[in-house]
């Protein structure tokens, strides 16, 4: 939605919220805290919609970013949404995505450099020692250790410098890698949400950028694989790096071949579903980037040309649906923004859709960009006009 757009929709269903004083301020500020420092930009947006009852969504996204402020008048306690103008930036936060997508990047890029550095530095010295590590103990710890008080011995372990290295350098991959999957979150989140990368001239090279933080992701998930030669077993197994690490194991065996078709029915994580009604599908972690692996697989099977840069948004303007768990999303018809002719949702796609929302998530959708929830029933008869089903769902 266009800000003038926004504003013109808000004149017309006088959209007024009574708030105390600098809530408009606080309000933005709370939630871009939500989305650039917690990752997390469903709770973002709700914080807005929460907080101003009958706020759409659309409107929720202008103010998170910052191109609408929340205007209050102390007297009447009343707060209007009103335009930005550069008065107001000193006064209001504003979201730079495309600073947020190049700054994280950056920094990503970097430390995760220093930790691949570190696990290969760990690596020579294990090899260099034929895989032992001497640490010597006094008599007198190992005698209290055979009269059963190992206490003694495990504070030596605990106080050695190079086991606290050692601990220090697995934790920090952990914490790196749970850290740096929910930033692909949002990155994903904000280039399909702000307008700003659409319209940027060098778009491909934000592409670039998202790819080279799940490249040097993939790089330390290798090395802590070489490192250990075991499984990585820091956590418990629901922990969600060991999920990322074994599902990675399971994406390389699978693409190590041609890509095939799948049962839409058996419920992988997430696939696209081709005009023709074939789906193409993986398990795994949202930060295993799986719809962008299948797209490079598409591209190795000849279903995507060569020479194309970047193979998911071929698939997207060439109607293929998006699915990642009950989400359902659709690009097909935002072909003119690009100046090229839009496509529609076929039948055979809006057939499978249907049986696997209803066999796989109990008749739940969530439709498009914003996720919002639907039964299965109406999404469908909704559908019955394709122009209308877009505009509620997947336009921006």
């Amino acid at each position: 939605m266009t800000i003038t757009k926004a504003l013109t929709t808000m004149a017309t269903q006088t959209v007024h919220f009574r708030i105390g004083e600098n809530m408009g301020i606080l309000l933005a500020s709370i939630a871009q805290e939500h989305l650039t420092e917690n990752n997390n930009p469903i709770q973002a947006l709700k914080t807005i919609t929460e907080s101003l009852h009958g706020c759409p969504t659309d409107l929720a996204v202008l103010i998170l970013k910052g191109d609408i402020v929340l205007l209050v008048d102390e007297e009447s306690q009343t707060v209007m949404p009103t335009e930005r103008t550069p008065a107001l930036d000193k006064i209001y936060p504003k979201v730079d995505p495309l600073y947020f997508l190049e700054s994280r990047a950056r920094e990503i890029k970097k430390h995760g450099g220093y930790i691949v550095e570190g696990l290969k530095s760990l690596q020579y010295h294990i090899q260099k020692n034929r895989g032992y590590f001497d640490i010597s103990f006094k008599y007198q710890d190992v005698f209290k250790f055979i009269a059963g008080n190992n206490e003694a011995l495990l504070e030596e372990l605990r106080d050695n410098r190079e086991i606290d290295g050692i601990s220090s350098l697995f934790e920090t991959a952990k914490r790196f890698i749970e850290e740096t999957m929910k930033t692909q979150a949002t990155m994903e989140w904000m280039m399909k949400t702000f307008d700003e990368f659409k319209e940027a001239k060098n778009y491909e090279n934000y592409l670039q950028l998202r790819g080279e933080v799940a490249d040097i992701l993939n790089d330390i998930v290798f090395h802590l694989n070489q490192t250990l030669k075991l499984d990585f077993s820091l956590d418990a197994p629901e922990d969600n790096v060991q999920k990322y690490i074994e599902s990675a194991r399971e994406i390389d065996e699978v693409l190590s071949k041609d890509i095939e078709p799948v049962d839409i029915l058996d419920n992988y994580s997430a696939g696209w579903l081709a005009p023709n009604g074939d789906y193409y599908a993986l398990n795994g972690e949202i930060a295993n980037m799986l719809h962008i692996q299948i797209a490079d697989a598409l591209v190795k099977k000849g279903i995507v040309p060569e020479t194309e840069l970047n193979p998911d948004s071929w698939l997207e303007q060439h109607g293929w649906v998006k699915i990642h768990d009950n989400n359902v999303q659709f690009a097909g018809c935002l072909n003119v923004q690009l100046g090229k002719r839009s496509v529609d949702l076929t039948d055979i796609q809006l057939t499978k859709i249907r049986d696997y929302i209803t066999d796989c998530h109990q008749c739940v959708i969530k439709v498009g960009w914003r996720m919002e929830k639907q039964s299965i029933g109406m999404f469908m008869s909704q559908a019955q006009n394709l122009p209308a089903l877009y505009k509620k769902y997947f336009e921006y």
